[in-house]
């Protein structure tokens, strides 16, 4: 589906400025970075008959936004409330909706694609999650604080038929309104139809009376984008993606075309004919028996091996120097994606390195922060329409487990040199490796 082309359909409630379908196709764009269909990912072959080939792909971009969202949400986190209800309520809804198998491949789009949406909704009388990528959403209302108005698309084929449902949220004076309008694509275009052809059970209207806040919570990672809405976490090193994959194919066409040669003399040559009745010529190396050539001058006798020495240190330095250029692009330490087995495992190493990876952690984080805030918000809300909840006038903390997470063998290292500085005692120094008691210490548990 073109989304251009939908978005400006005489029946289509969406009607966008020209900045705001340009940010569509850059997501579209770099959704498709992420998934390997590059721009880049053809090149010419060679010689005389041409044509194209694909490319080998070092697939820099998923491997970037898989370590940021490992980095950001590598661990389950702790969610409270002020009411013991209410917290057995948000665990309960979360575990559910699958949210922690759901939410770090969420966050991993959200970093490729530049946003993300989790829109909260009630199935008979249940909450409900969905987490939907930047492409099925497109923003109408929005400004530096957040997006407050838009429309989610769904599409889905029956019968051989295409359809689209564009959801709208919106905010009203008085309430909130949520308005379905069905698509059916016939003579090259998509024309409104009813919604009973699909959804008989779906209201075309929905107000929700007293909601001042959308039931969505749209993501983004931190950075610069257009107002609220965000750009990918490789938005500005798009060049440095595409050096990587061209660097990586030619390292994996240096083992092609610089595989053993050997050059031997024509008589040396067997040929034997195939299936089809054509000359196939071969050298045959396991031939033991003696053979009579007749040449006058011996070098013609000789055969020479012709192999072209391998590149490969200077293609995996080329690669190392990309790496570290596309960390610093995307607010990376150095060596933060390196190959080489260099990269911080824990929290802790990262937060004590004081990087540059631990300040772009930070900033991503608070961002997720305020967004699962609000998720839960909405669905305290739903929870207090359906009397699970009393009130949704409950103070919600967040706290990151993997943020204060300690590395083992660096409180091991430092336990045993205080020990061994007089500082602290034996017992102490157990304490602290093993996280005991001090009975436990002295009693050599």
């Amino acid at each position: 589906m073109n989304l251009r082309n939908l978005l400006s359909l005489g029946k289509s409630p969406v009607s966008l400025t020209e900045g705001q379908l340009n940010y569509l196709e850059n997501v579209r764009c770099w959704a498709d970075i992420y998934s390997g269909n590059t721009p880049w990912q053809f090149a010419r072959k060679g010689g005389l008959q041409g044509g194209m080939r694909k490319i080998s792909a070092l697939g820099a971009a998923r491997s970037l936004c898989s370590e940021m969202a490992a980095l950001c949400f590598s661990q389950q986190i702790d969610i409270a409330a002020d009411s013991e209800q209410c917290t057995a309520y948000i665990e309960k809804t979360l575990q559910e909706n699958g949210f922690w198998r759901c939410f770090p491949l969420f966050l991993e789009r959200m970093f490729a694609e530049g946003a993300g949406i989790v829109k909260v909704y009630s199935e008979k009388g249940r909450p409900k999650l969905d987490f939907l990528p930047a492409q099925c959403f497109v923003p109408t209302k929005y400004d530096e604080k957040g997006v407050y108005g838009g429309f989610i698309i769904s599409c889905r084929t029956e019968k051989e038929t295409e359809y689209v449902l564009l959801e709208e949220h919106r905010k009203e004076k008085d309430g909130y309104l949520i308005r379905n309008k069905l698509f059916r694509f016939k003579n090259g275009c998509y024309k409104e139809t009813d919604l009973e052809e699909l959804y008989p059970d779906l209201a075309a209207e929905t107000f929700i009376e007293g909601l001042e806040k959308p039931l969505f919570t749209y993501f983004r990672p931190a950075g610069a984008g257009e107002g609220a809405l965000g750009k990918s976490v490789f938005s500005a090193a798009v060049d440095t993606l595409k050096s990587l994959d061209v660097v990586f194919d030619s390292l994996e066409r240096e083992f092609v075309l610089g595989r053993k040669r050997i050059i031997v003399p024509c008589s040396a040559i067997r040929g034997e004919y195939d299936r089809k009745g054509n000359l196939v010529k071969y050298f045959d190396p396991n031939d033991e028996v003696y053979q009579a050539f007749s040449a006058d001058d011996n070098e013609e006798l000789k055969i020479i091996d012709n192999s072209a020495e391998l590149r490969v240190e200077q293609h995996t330095q080329a690669l190392t120097e990309l790496l570290d250029l596309l960390c610093m692009q995307v607010g990376l330490s150095q060596g933060a994606l390196s190959y080489h087995g260099s990269t911080a495992k824990t929290a802790a190493e990262v937060i004590s390195r004081n990087s540059k990876t631990y300040r772009t952690k930070t900033a991503h984080q608070q961002l997720i922060r305020e967004g699962l805030l609000d998720v839960i918000d909405n669905l305290l809300l739903i929870g207090m329409k359906s009397g699970e909840v009393p009130c949704t006038h409950c103070k919600v903390t967040i706290v990151f487990a993997d943020s204060v997470a300690q590395d083992n063998s660096q409180k091991i290292d430092n336990a045993l040199k205080l020990y061994n500085a007089g500082i602290i005692s034996r017992e102490r120094a157990v304490m602290e490796i093993y996280g005991i008691d001090k009975s436990q210490a002295e009693g050599g548990v």
